[in-house]
């Protein structure tokens, strides 16, 4: 009886066409890995050394321990920027995820008419958050900026925006939302893409209409995709807290749009006080985890109540 030994033959070409793809993937992301590690993690894992540190930018930085952290609980200046971060955050972050799904939801209808204006959607898409900021500055101005001029339309007098205590943190806020929604536009139509039509038309035949579909259908199978866009803006709105609120008001008018990131550079830069700027960054890297962390808890929640 003759017996045959199971064909090798293609085994080792594929293991070396991995070992190719491999080392492929490796070269082309290694400028962007060796940028990171030098622009991003070296630099963070300095500032949380000099968080431990006094330090003014010219001298020999001399030890502090903890005094710099436990300076952060005692400073009503870090508990206001910290309070106008939340502030920002939450005025734009609510407003951008109903506006995104929203859109999405007009997109993915097929609706006449509805098409040809995507691009003016997605055209933020295009422009940092720096040019957004100085763009909409121009717009805010109370004599020549549109905005007033299009209340002025409505016999309305416009305030002067970013010279306000109480419209300067709303006016960045509209901006960044301007700036934010394409991108959760395009989270939301992916997933509202992934819901089969054979749904919608099994509630039509029951008896629901356009608006209990939307309530009991498409907003609950979009939920894993909720956690995702809340995550990413709360992330987004924090991390570009500061160039918008040194740009648009320098954190005036009296300190009401300082956010906790412009806090940090003023504290650095100006102060000179190069180790409790480290200090107060490290802080605002603390809340951005903890912020992921809930997120991905209350997403691991939602697949299981699914």
């Amino acid at each position: 009886m003759r017996t045959s030994a199971p064909a090798a033959t293609g085994t080792r070409p594929r293991n070396q066409q991995k070992r190719r793809d491999a080392w492929a993937a490796a070269l082309f992301l290694a400028p962007s890995m060796v940028g990171f590690t030098l622009f991003v993690i070296l630099p963070a894992l300095i500032g949380l050394g000099l968080s431990f540190f006094r330090w003014d930018l010219f001298g020999t930085p001399e030890w502090a321990g903890l005094d710099n952290i436990t300076r952060l609980f005692k400073d009503p200046t870090m508990w206001s920027a910290l309070w106008t971060t939340i502030e920002f955050i939450v005025l734009g972050v609510i407003p951008t995820i109903l506006v995104g799904f929203v859109l999405a939801v007009l997109i993915n209808s097929r609706m006449r008419g509805i098409g040809p204006l995507r691009i003016l959607y997605f055209a933020p898409m295009v422009a940092s958050s720096a040019v957004a900021a100085v763009l909409w500055s121009y717009m805010y101005d109370p004599r020549a900026g549109v905005a007033n001029k299009v209340l002025g339309w409505f016999g309305v007098d416009g305030p002067a925006w970013l010279s306000s205590t109480t419209w300067a943190l709303p006016a960045m806020s509209v901006m960044m939302i301007w700036l934010a929604v394409p991108l959760v536009m395009i989270l939301y139509l992916a997933g509202l893409q992934r819901i089969p039509d054979d749904i919608y038309a099994a509630a039509a035949l029951d008896g629901a209409g356009r608006w209990r579909q939307l309530w009991s259908i498409t907003w609950p199978m979009v939920r894993a995709t909720t956690v995702l866009v809340a995550t990413l803006q709360v992330i987004n709105f924090m991390s570009n807290s500061f160039e918008v609120s040194l740009i648009m008001t320098d954190g005036g008018p009296l300190d009401r749009t300082q956010t906790l990131a412009l806090y940090a550079y003023k504290t650095a830069f100006g102060d000179s006080d190069m180790g409790y700027a480290s200090a107060l960054c490290l802080f605002q890297l603390v809340l951005i985890g903890l912020a992921v962390l809930l997120f991905r808890l209350g997403a691991r929640i939602l697949r299981r109540s699914s």
